[in-house]
């Protein structure tokens, strides 16, 4: 999971574009083969194969500088991405970091580049409750209701529901419009959803909810839910990188071994504490 990259910018979601290159260039080195979602979407449905240590690259926000470092990099290695885009801020000249355009899009997809929404305008904190401080009593706008302000009270669980149903159909609607191709993959902002709110997607055709949960997905990821490793900090090196992805790969594996043994050890699915000195 990756956010912006920049020679300039600072924080803890850039990276430059030289680290990036050197992520590329590690996984190359180390095996890995970047499959892309749609090719991980078809693995876990049961209608494709996948290489042996596939990795997905995905940037969320839709920041340009996808198109301008990432894009080239990736196509010069031959290698796939997906990017989620908040749809109403396609193109906005007004964006403090710019963000892609539609053209821009359409020339990557022809390339092998993929996008999907992170909403249609719900990248947001907002407040769930009155209060001070404001920060006790904000949270994703998409997990929850939120404190309508002007009428000084809450959402009810209704109109909660309703907002979430409208921002998903349109982002699925526009970027289906503008770039021709079927959406259902979802990237929640934040990371943050509610029980509804994931029903909401799936209804509207969302078979692949992307989240900042860490792990690897495997033929046990039965429910669309995709985790995802943060790549994007400037504090990940490729040593750091490779060395995330082999963490979640064992546990992984034992998740694997785990479920193979529970005719015999029942138990062996059951909940357990799992704790690392070091790895």
């Amino acid at each position: 999971m990756y956010h912006h990259i920049s020679d300039t910018d600072r924080g803890p979601a850039v990276i430059t574009p030289r680290l990036f290159q050197a992520h590329l260039d590690t996984l190359k080195k180390e095996g890995y083969h970047v499959i892309s979602t749609e090719r991980m979407a078809r693995f876990l449905s049961g209608k494709d194969t996948i290489p042996p240590k596939a990795v997905v690259i995905t940037f969320d926000d839709g920041y340009e500088s996808f198109y301008t470092y990432a894009y080239p990099e990736l196509k010069k290695r031959n290698m796939p991405a997906t990017c989620f885009v908040i749809v109403k801020s396609v193109g906005d000249p007004n964006e403090r970091i710019p963000k892609l355009t539609w053209e821009q899009m359409r020339e990557m997809q022809a390339h092998g580049m993929s996008f999907y929404p992170h909403s249609y305008d719900s990248h947001y904190q907002a407040r769930f409750a009155p209060g001070v401080p404001a920060s006790r009593h904000i949270r994703p706008a998409l997990a929850g209701p939120i404190w309508l302000g002007k009428l000084n009270r809450r959402e009810t669980q209704e109109e909660y529901e309703t907002r979430v149903r409208t921002d998903l159909l349109k982002a699925k609607e526009v970027m289906e419009r503008k770039l021709g191709r079927p959406v259902d993959q979802f990237c929640w902002p934040y990371g943050a959803d509610s029980p509804a709110a994931a029903r909401i997607a799936r209804s509207l055709g969302y078979k692949y909810l992307y989240y900042i949960r860490k792990g690897l997905n495997d033929p046990l990821t039965t429910d669309g839910s995709i985790r995802r490793i943060n790549a994007g900090s400037p504090d990940v090196t490729p040593e750091i990188l490779i060395r995330n992805i082999k963490r979640y790969s064992l546990l992984t594996s034992a998740r694997q071994w785990c479920l193979a043994l529970s005719p015999l050890y029942p138990a062996l699915l059951g909940p357990a504490l799992v704790t690392f000195d070091s790895i």
